[in-house]
C-alpha cells in the first residue's frame, strides 16, 4: 500500500473547493520542515497522479491545496528544503499575471492542445525550445490519429503515458522563486519520456507491450528521428529499451 503523505491545506487564498490552482503561499510545514517553503494550490487529483498516489490534500474532501515545493519536486516529506523551494515570509511570492484554466494545473492527458493553450500560453518561447512545447502536441495528435493501429493493452499505456508527460511539466507552470527558462522547460519536456514510458501512474508499462505494438509506435513517432529533437528522441528510445531489458532479466 502507498504511503499516504498529507499535503498542506490552505486557510487563506486557496479554496479548498474552488482554488484556484497556481496561486502560491509561503508555508513553515511544522513539525516536517524546519525552512520556509513556497506551496502551491494545486487539484488533489493532479497531486496523487504526480505522487504515484503517495501524497493527497490532508482534508480527504477537499479539491484543492497547497502543495509543498520539496513534496512536488523532489518528494522529499520532511527536513531539508533547498534552495529552489525556499522563501522569505517577509517578501511577497511571485504571482501568475494571470491564472490559466485550472485543467492546465491538472491535466488530463486526453486534450493535446494542452501543450499549446496552457505551456505555450505561459511561456513565449521560440527556437528548439518552443519545438519542445509543440513536439509533445504534434506526437500526442499522431498518437491520437493511429490509436486504430494499437491493442487495447497499448491504448491503456497510452493514455497513463501522455498524462504522465502532461504532469511532468505541470510545475514550470509554478511562478515562485525562480522562473523557469525556455531551455529549463525543453530539458524537463524530454527528461520526463522515459519515466513516462517505462512506469506512467495506475498505467502498463512500454516494456509489456508486444513487439507488434513496439513497432507501431516505432512507426508512429518515427518521422522525430529526423527532427531537431532526434537526438533527444534516440536517446529515449535507448533508454527505454534498456530499462526494459533489465526489467526482463531480472
Amino acid at each position: 500500500m502507498s504511503l499516504i503523505i498529507t499535503a498542506v491545506t490552505g486557510i487563506l487564498g486557496c479554496d479548498h473547493v474552488t482554488g484556484p490552482a497556481g496561486l502560491t503561499k509561503c508555508l513553515l510545514g511544522t513539525p516536517y520542515y524546519t525552512k520556509y517553503q513556497y506551496g502551491t494550490c494545486l487539484a488533489n487529483v493532479y497531486i496523487i497522479q504526480r505522487s504515484g498516489g503517495k501524497h493527497r490534500c490532508r482534508d480527504r474532501a477537499a479539491t484543492y491545496c497547497y502543495y509543498p515545493c520539496m513534496l512536488e519536486k523532489y518528494g522529499i516529506d520532511k527536513g531539508p528544503v533547498y534552495d529552489d523551494c525556499l522563501c522569505d515570509t517577509t517578501r511577497q511570492l511571485q504571482q501568475p499575471s494571470r491564472i490559466l484554466p485550472a485543467g492546465c494545473y491538472s491535466p488530463g492527458g486526453m486534450d493535446c492542445n494542452w501543450y499549446r493553450e496552457c505551456l505555450h500560453e505561459m511561456f513565449d518561447c521560440t527556437g528548439p525550445a518552443e519545438y519542445a512545447i509543440s513536439y509533445g502536441e504534434v506526437y500526442c495528435n499522431l498518437y491520437e490519429q493511429s490509436k486504430s493501429r494499437l491493442s487495447q493493452k497499448a491504448l491503456h499505456w497510452l493514455d497513463a503515458a501522455r498524462k504522465c508527460l502532461q504532469d511532468a511539466l505541470v510545475p514550470v507552470l509554478h511562478l515562485c522563486q525562480v522562473q523557469p527558462t525556455c531551455s529549463d522547460i525543453r530539458t524537463r519536456a524530454f527528461t520526463s519520456h522515459v519515466s513516462c514510458y517505462v512506469k506512467p501512474f495506475e498505467g502498463i508499462s512500454v516494456c509489456n507491450l508486444s513487439v507488434r505494438d513496439w513497432l507501431n509506435i516505432f512507426m508512429i513517432v518515427k518521422g522525430s528521428f529526423v527532427s531537431l529533437a532526434w537526438v533527444e528522441t534516440l536517446e529515449a528510445s535507448v533508454l527505454t529499451a534498456s530499462m526494459c531489458l533489465r526489467m526482463f532479466l531480472t
